[in-house]
């Protein structure tokens, strides 16, 4: 270890050594030191800790979880659309946020990374959603180097909370379907015929619950039996809005809609018009085709409601709203839709999404497929033996 000692003498008389020496990479001057020896011993103890990691230039000032996870939502926030990024934001601040209080990231080991997971395994359905987002934020908590291992690198991910009866159904078969529209016509024909509506397009077109409540009359074009959808309503910090931004870049399509959906359409029209004119109005005012009781669109959270209403009516399992374009596109397969038809249909960007879809209803499928092969040629065999006796 080459080192060189230098001294001088203060204005007191008094020798006082020092050195120069580069540590991490930068040169610096030690001074003060009342002897020789003393300066070597403290030029060597430097380099060990350099060497150690532990010198103070080298230690990462620590930090509590929740400093993070708050440059980490405002970077997020750049990243993503506002709608997402408020559901993103909302689950910190509901679960994640009052779980990690005062914690520093150095005191998160993988056990109790794993307790945590547990319990959110235990509470919630979809765990998975706040179990990411801590997983994000020690992700960049290791690339800062506050942390040296990610602690839910390697979790165990237990079983899931499963889910309440009423919300277990993915989609509607073919009979349910039915079921469900013809209850909701029951219902809802005489007032809120909107309702009925709401779910009919739902179902034969597959569109989102946003894209159908951002539409316009003008959107729809009755001659040529369409229906264009160029913006969806979103949530974002201050409430809901109408988005012009499309989901994917597919999101923007035309549909062709069959006749009875057209002429339900053209029968909320007259009707809407009529309850306007009730008010007092000499011209319909409304611009949505789903319009709420001050002539805005309708919010996102109500379709839910008309939702559980007729599926009780009718004696259904409920289904979340999402599903229905779960059950747009199994039976859009069933019936034999060409795959990129089916994209196009539901606006999906990447078709891998639609392939996920097809292989979900294909796996049945290509199972009575060959029930149908095996029975077709036993039966053949059959024939052919007792002809040949």
């Amino acid at each position: 270890m080459t080192m060189k000692i230098e001294v001088r003498t203060l204005k007191n008389g008094v020798k006082s050594y020092y050195f120069r020496i580069v540590l991490n990479g930068k040169a610096t001057h030690k001074r003060g030191f009342s002897s020789r020896k003393e300066a070597v011993n403290a030029y060597r103890a430097y380099k060990v800790a350099e060497a150690n990691g532990q010198l103070e230039s080298q230690q990462v000032k620590r930090i509590k979880f929740n400093e993070l996870a708050a440059e980490w939502l405002a970077m997020k926030a750049k990243d993503v659309k506002p709608s997402t990024y408020k559901k993103i934001e909302e689950r910190y601040k509901l679960h994640i946020q009052p779980y990690f209080k005062g914690v520093y990231l150095d005191e998160l080991t993988p056990i109790k990374a794993q307790k945590f997971v547990n319990q959110q395994a235990a509470a919630f359905v979809r765990y998975d959603w706040t179990v990411g987002i801590v997983a994000q934020i020690f992700k960049k908590a290791v690339q800062y180097a506050y942390v040296k291992n990610n602690p839910f690198a390697n979790i165990d991910k237990p079983r899931a909370k499963k889910a309440p009866s009423r919300d277990t159904v993915q989609f509607y078969d073919v009979e349910e379907l039915k079921r469900f529209l013809n209850s909701a016509y029951q219902l809802y024909n005489k007032d809120h015929y909107s309702r009925y509506l709401f779910f009919r397009l739902l179902a034969f077109t597959g569109m989102r619950k946003g894209e159908a409540l951002a539409l316009n009359w003008s959107d729809v074009d009755f001659s040529n039996k369409t229906l264009s959808i160029s913006k969806t309503v979103v949530t974002v910090e201050s409430g809901e809005v109408i988005s012009e931004e499309p989901k994917t870049k597919a999101s923007n399509r035309l549909m062709t809609l069959d006749d009875e959906t057209i002429s339900a359409l053209a029968e909320w029209k007259l009707r809407q018009h009529e309850l306007y004119q009730a008010l007092g109005y000499s011209a319909s005012p409304c611009n949505y085709v789903f319009n709420s009781s001050v002539n805005s669109f309708v919010t996102l959270g109500k379709p839910r409601q008309w939702c559980r209403e007729i599926a009780k009516a009718a004696d259904l399992p409920a289904i979340i709203i999402h599903g229905f374009r779960h059950t747009y596109a199994t039976l859009a397969v069933q019936s034999g839709m060409d795959i990129k038809q089916l994209q196009y249909q539901l606006g999906h960007n990447d078709v891998h999404t639609t392939l996920q879809i097809y292989a979900e209803v294909t796996k049945k499928q290509k199972t009575e497929t060959a029930s149908i092969f095996a029975n077709f040629v036993n039966q053949s065999t059959q024939i052919s033996t007792q002809e040949n006796n």
